[in-house]
């Protein structure tokens, strides 16, 4: 192989792998954050049920 061809080869593969990092979705991501604040999609609150199994598990656990 020419030795030209090689530092040409090696700039190529770094700029697809630059590349291959971009965000495919191009959401928007916050610049600036808040120490100690979440800011991110609010937790779905749990039905009774899935409470009460979460009490059970605990409890079984102080054992």
């Amino acid at each position: 192989m020419n030795r030209s061809v090689l530092p040409r080869l090696g700039a190529a593969m770094g700029l697809l792998a630059l590349l291959s990092a971009c965000q495919e979705d191009g959401a928007p991501r916050p610049v600036h954050l808040d120490k100690g604040v979440y800011q991110g999609a609010a937790d779905t609150p749990l039905t009774p049920e899935q409470v009460r199994a979460l009490q059970q598990r605990t409890a079984r656990q102080r054992v």
